[in-house]
């Protein structure tokens, strides 16, 4: 009874953890705000604001095993929650110059590297099995729920308050941090052995982290574009594109619950699959400029969104032996987030060469998405009985 309570107790301290994992997307309606504030400089360079927390999580979800040699997977997710905290304030104070900006997003991508590699690295440590899969699913709920909440909050703040008040949505962080201390048990850093082999990066694993470096380029243009494609198009203003943002999160919703079911029925295939529903998804909103149409698109990007994430740490730490888990899902994260740093420069120049509708740039990524999506079904990374920890 007792070690089912702390059982529970972990679950829910992981997952309040679990809420600011995707705050790299969710800042997305305060774009077009800082394009205003900033109208000498290019639509690339203000994407980068919101691209570059992916970059700078690219090195430090690579180097977060290291830290664990020093300190417990709980205070290394205890130190990247802090700096998100301190990057959601620093903006209220320096904002006058887009490199500010840019400082910001790497101190919050720091963070935000810590805190996806030990959210996932510790449900594997604490759960096998399907019953993981059923706590990723769970996970990928919490994830869409806060960034549903940084989505929306960020669009009210910066419509009331200006879009230097946006990122302090990140203030949501505090309760975090004490349900964190109290919930997570510290643990102990593991002792290295010499015999261990150290950390292996299997040719599969490789070409898993490519799939996701491919799906990350394309996959953001949704993020770094709805702002300014729904300004663009007289759809609505930073509010609305708050509303869409949260849209897609919630989505998420409905892939966390489905997630282990998905797993359990297609196995090998729900990878793919996830990427084939951010392909309609994306291709829905590039050829509509009816607002409905687009949160139909958002919706469809959310639950393949969520499951494209869910699915890659679980499977990555399904890959190889639990000592490695840390090392497997940062590669395959930061190569999604290094595809999504890069985006901007990939997606607008390819586009620009068809025309300057920004529509182009949505339906362009929901071409390359499908065949990415039919990719991965047809050489999956994984096996079935990956898939499935078995």
């Amino acid at each position: 009874m007792k070690n089912n309570r702390n059982k529970a107790g972990i679950v829910l301290g992981i997952l309040l953890m679990s809420l600011t994992i995707t705050c790299n997307t969710a800042f997305s309606p305060i774009l077009s705000e800082i394009g205003k504030s900033f109208p000498d400089a290019s639509d690339s360079s203000v994407q980068i604001v919101l691209t570059i927390i992916s970059l700078s999580t690219f090195p430090m979800m690579l180097i977060e095993p290291f830290f664990e040699r020093f300190l417990t997977k709980r205070d290394v997710a205890i130190l990247g929650t802090f700096l998100m905290l301190i990057g959601g304030i620093l903006p209220h104070f320096f904002h006058s110059q887009l490199w500010m900006l840019y400082l910001v997003s790497v101190v919050i991508g720091c963070g935000l590297s810590l805190v996806v590699v030990t959210s996932s690295s510790l449900i594997a440590d604490y759960f096998t099995g399907l019953e993981k899969s059923k706590i990723m699913g769970y996970q990928a709920i919490f994830a869409s729920l806060g960034g549903a909440i940084v989505a929306k909050g960020s669009g009210i703040l910066t419509t009331h308050f200006g879009w230097q008040n946006g990122y302090l949505i990140l203030l949501i962080t505090v309760p975090i941090l004490l349900v964190m201390f109290t919930c997570i048990p510290k643990g102990e850093i593991p002792k290295t052995e010499s015999n261990s082999g150290g950390f292996y990066m299997s040719g599969k694993l490789i070409y898993f982290g490519f799939l996701c470096l491919l799906a990350g380029i394309f996959i953001s243009t949704f993020n770094t574009n709805i702002a300014m494609y729904l300004d663009r198009n007289g759809i609505g203003n930073e509010q609305t594109a708050g509303t869409v943002s949260a849209i897609m999160q919630i989505a998420g919703i409905l892939s966390g619950l489905i997630f282990g079911f998905m797993v359990k029925t297609f196995k090998r295939f729900t990878l793919g699959i996830a990427v084939l529903l951010s392909a309609v998804g994306t291709m829905i909103v590039g050829l509509s400029t009816n607002l409905i149409i687009v949160c139909i698109g958002a919706l469809f990007m959310g639950i393949g969104f969520a499951m494209r994430n869910a699915g890659g740490v679980s499977f990555a730490a399904n890959m190889v032996n639990a000592v490695q888990a840390s090392s497997a899902i940062a590669v395959v994260s930061a190569s999604f987030n290094l595809g999504s740093f890069i985006s901007a420069y990939v997606i607008n120049p390819l586009a620009g060469l068809f025309g300057s509708d920004i529509r182009l740039r949505f339906i362009i990524s929901g071409i390359a998405l499908l065949l990415i999506g039919l990719l991965t079904c047809i050489r999956s990374p994984i096996t079935d009985k990956q898939a499935i920890d078995a």
